[in-house]
């Protein structure tokens, strides 16, 4: 009897926590599943989007291969334009955003339209800041103003901090500005940052490296024990 007694006790406190709680644990329920399927559904939307702005960049790179780009006839341009537009609007969360900018950016170059070609690399770096990208556009622009002959500002484009896996290389971009703004000392030290900087693997970069040393005025060191052996 009193076992039964307890079993209708318990029956009737569950159902008075029911009536006082139930809705509310029904509520966070289908709060929590709706939140599960609206991110299933968010990152899938985004797989999508990503996937048509790769399709979309694929046909603006075939586009770009079809002719040399500076021969490319009037509607395989406007095409290029147009595609790298739809990206920048309807895409401009994914990086072929990013990726069409590189590409009309190379598109101007061939086109000698350099304002441009350095307006949109200039958005690349925006846009991708500590990324890997960005790292790729300043080197471009850099080399962009280094033909301009704006020395300064491709050197300015170089500064701040670079990732030890192209720390030669822009070392070695630093060294032909230099080089070309005829501050040879600059570039003999850019060189030889980036010659220390190369991994012992890399014989055919390490060879460039030397052969640009040897372009420039030797170190001071050297210079001194030059002149200490003709005084002898």
């Amino acid at each position: 009897m009193a076992d039964h007694l307890s079993d209708e006790q318990q029956l009737e406190s569950l159902q008075r926590w029911w009536r006082e709680n139930g809705m509310q644990l029904v509520l966070v329920i289908a709060l929590t599943l709706a939140g599960w399927y609206g991110w299933q559904q968010w990152q899938g939307n985004k797989q999508a989007r990503a996937e048509m702005g790769s399709l979309i960049y694929i046909e603006m790179m075939d586009i770009a291969s079809q002719a040399p780009l500076s021969a490319l006839l009037d509607v395989q341009r406007e095409a290029m334009v147009e595609k790298s537009q739809v990206l920048k609007k309807d895409y401009a969360n994914t990086q072929y955003a990013n990726y069409a900018g590189l590409l009309l950016a190379k598109l101007a170059v061939a086109e000698k339209r350099l304002d441009d070609a350095a307006q949109e690399l200039q958005t690349v770096i925006d846009n991708t800041q500590g990324e890997e990208l960005s790292y790729i556009a300043r080197m471009r622009l850099a080399r962009l103003e280094m033909g301009r002959k704006n020395y300064p500002q491709a050197l300015q484009v170089l500064e701040g901090d670079t990732p030890p896996a192209i720390l030669a290389s822009v070392a070695e971009l630093r060294g032909d500005i230099n080089l070309f703004a005829g501050d040879q000392l600059a570039a003999r030290a850019a060189y030889q940052s980036a010659l220390d900087a190369v991994g012992s693997n890399d014989q055919r970069l390490r060879a460039l490296l030397e052969l640009k040393l040897n372009q420039v005025l030797p170190s001071p060191a050297a210079t001194s024990a030059a002149s200490a052996g003709d005084e002898s």
